[in-house]
């Protein structure tokens, strides 16, 4: 077994300090106080908290379309500076995440890019308009292999699409991240609904519009056996 990395004097999340022994798999080889390991890169750890690789659900890449704002190559870079070793690209790039080929680009850029694991996320509906499903299907079979979809800051509404939606993903064990805010009920709003917003006059934001749609999609995921998030 050749050992290529060497942590040592790190602190794992249970607060124990302990050497890491990494093999030129990836995989911990061993945990233990003063490990050796001819050959191996060191990386001194002392003082600091040993974690696996963090995951983020919710990352803006903004490619394709938006590259000014920023590239897959430049969030992933920034991502693995923090820590993060996969992350799941939302699906408002212009043109939307929406259909295989768009996912399956951002899946490319991904790989190429090499920094982390890039998961593009599927819009749920054809360009988070919220009037008819997006190639669930068709997302989940590409190279991409598209498990989560998501319209983003976007509710899905519209209680038959959503259950629709559900259906379709259980098929392949997919799931639905929602946004969960019932449009009508914060349209105009400024601040959270309170004695203080009616004070002064401001229309406000009242807990049960993110409630009332909460409490519908388990209703549904429950109805069709399906997964939201």
């Amino acid at each position: 077994m050749t050992i290529t990395y060497l942590i040592t004097g790190g602190t794992t999340p249970d607060g124990v300090q302990t050497d890491i022994a990494i093999d030129s798999d990836g995989v911990i080889a061993e945990l233990g106080q003063n490990l050796r390991a001819e050959e191996s890169v060191v990386i001194d750890a002392t003082n600091k908290i040993v974690l696996p690789g963090l995951v983020d659900l919710h990352t803006h890449l903004r490619e394709p379309g938006n590259n000014d704002a920023e590239t897959v190559e430049s969030g992933t870079r920034a991502a693995a500076k923090g820590g993060f070793t996969a992350v799941h690209a939302m699906a408002n790039s212009n043109p939307v995440a929406d259909t295989a080929g768009v996912v399956e680009q951002v899946f490319s850029l991904g790989k190429q890019a090499g920094w982390t694991d890039v998961h593009p996320v599927g819009a749920v509906t054809v360009g988070l308009a919220g009037e008819r499903l997006a190639e669930l299907s068709a997302m989940h079979d590409s190279a991409a292999n598209v498990t989560m979809f998501s319209d983003d800051g976007i509710c899905v509404w519209d209680p038959v699409l959503m259950r629709r939606a559900l259906e379709y993903v259980k098929s392949f064990d997919g799931f639905i991240a929602q946004h969960a805010q019932e449009p009508r009920l914060t349209e105009g709003a400024q601040m959270n609904e309170s004695a203080l917003s009616s004070e002064l006059g401001l229309t406000g934001w009242p807990a049960v519009a993110e409630e009332s749609i909460i409490a519908r999609d388990v209703l549904l995921a429950q109805h069709v056996d399906s997964r939201v998030h």
